[in-house]
């Protein structure tokens, strides 16, 4: 860290404060971008040794792809997915370092909504499609362009002064507290591990269909399937319910929602829906909270499909579309929602529902 020594000596003392404390905020903001992409590097790999697991259990035939930048903007805006409080207290072994940066880092974002532009960029411009069996390999290769995605946010904040002004203005980068990652934090590949899992979930026909709710409770969950009394329902881990013949409903506890997993594709003879979910959580592929209430409020709000990193209307940062599995109503079935302009927001499982 640069020291008051480093300042030239003919320096005016009216203005050495403020060029004192704008030379201290470069630094860390420097020091901050290389150590997050450091750590980005170290998660990189982390999520590439969860892949084949994932495509043997959820995608054996590979016929699933994914956009390359797309899988780098979401492993990039890892941090600050770690940053939503949601999240935060999922995460077992996320240090206090971790949680203030991840904190701050989302705090300068919605403070200067641009630098978050200039890091993740929307369209597909120099996009690659990858093909779920080359998972691995291209993830490990893509190192440039995950520089190239950090370097374009360094560069703008070093460049444009307004941009630079606001995302510093929390004063968190001149504090006491060093804000330099480790070169490995733990949870920070989890938005990537998401991302994935729901794509390979959408790409092979599972889809997330809301009940009606409030559901308070784990008799609330049981009572409502059909039998009465939890007769077809039992809870088993990680709040998910099964009647034992390979259905699934997972209950979000802090939504009070529950949804219920299948597959539309009848000819799909992999594991079942219930297994499928134990599975996910048993080998962190994903965050079931964020994987079901993610989609749920991002097809809500009218986004899914589009970008996977929004911003609210207040500037707050939105992550729900981090989840691309599909969230449908049943045909009939009343919206779980307001209407919008007379329309639910949640497409029908069937998509003619007059057929």
């Amino acid at each position: 860290m640069p020291s008051e020594n480093a300042l030239s000596a003919g320096l005016a003392d009216s203005i050495r404060p403020e060029v004192q404390y704008i030379q201290k905020n470069i630094y860390a903001l420097n020091d901050f971008f290389t150590t997050y992409y450091n750590a980005l590097t170290a998660a990189q790999s982390d999520a590439s040794t969860t892949i084949q697991g994932l495509i043997n259990e959820v995608d054996p035939i590979k016929p699933a792809t994914f956009n390359l930048i797309t899988l780098l903007t979401v492993l990039s805006v890892g941090l600050a997915f770690l940053g939503a409080p949601s999240i935060a207290v999922t995460v077992l072994g996320l240090s206090s370092l971790a949680k203030s940066a991840a904190q701050v880092l989302t705090i300068s974002l919605q403070q200067a909504p641009s630098t978050a532009k200039a890091l993740w960029p929307t369209g597909t411009q120099n996009s690659q499609s990858v093909q779920i069996g080359n998972l691995e390999a291209e993830l490990g290769n893509s190192t440039n362009q995950l520089a190239d995605m950090v370097n374009n946010a360094v560069q703008l904040l070093m460049s444009d002064m307004p941009t630079f002004v606001k995302f510093v203005e929390s004063g968190q980068y001149s504090g006491a507290e060093s804000l330099s990652l480790p070169s490995k934090v733990e949870g920070l590949d989890y938005a990537l591990r998401t991302y994935m899992t729901s794509e390979a979930f959408a790409q092979n026909g599972w889809v997330s269909t809301p009940m009606i709710g409030p559901f308070e409770t784990v008799q609330d969950v049981e009572n409502a399937v059909m039998g009465g009394g939890g007769g077809d329902c039992t809870m088993g881990n990680n709040s998910v319910c099964t009647n034992g013949q390979g259905s699934a409903l997972f209950w979000s506890q802090p939504t009070g929602r529950v949804y219920a997993f299948a597959n539309e594709n009848d000819a799909w003879i992999g594991v079942d829906a219930y297994q499928l979910l134990q599975d996910t959580v048993n080998n962190n592929w994903a965050i079931l909270q964020v994987l079901f209430d993610g989609s749920f409020n991002c097809t809500q709000e009218g986004n899914f499909g589009d970008s996977i990193v929004n911003f609210n209307w207040d500037g707050t940062l939105d992550i729900a579309c981090i989840s691309q599995l599909p969230t449908k109503v049943e045909c009939g079935a009343a919206c779980p929602v307001p209407l919008i302009n007379n329309q639910c927001p949640f497409p029908p499982l069937n998509n003619d529902c007059d057929s």
